[in-house]
């Protein structure tokens, strides 16, 4: 069963165990949607800099300078 936890401006769907987050994104707010773990989602939900920091690691694979992120996607 699939399940949709709501951010701030984001949104994780959560299925079989797996994780997308997503969000609306470029000219015409299309949704793009990324795997990521749940030490992610969890990150996520703590503040609004820590949802920032989640979507820009999901998006490129590196975690945005000064935010002591690590790859917890592993």
């Amino acid at each position: 069963m699939e399940k949709i936890h709501r951010g701030d401006g984001f949104a994780i769907i959560e299925k079989d165990g797996e994780y997308l987050i997503s969000w609306a994104q470029g000219p015409y707010n299309e949704p793009v949607f990324y795997p990521i773990s749940k030490l992610n989602m969890d990150k996520a939900f703590k503040s609004d800099q820590d949802a920032y920091e989640v979507m820009t690691y999901a998006e490129t694979g590196q975690w945005p300078p000064g935010c002591g992120g690590r790859d917890r996607n592993q």
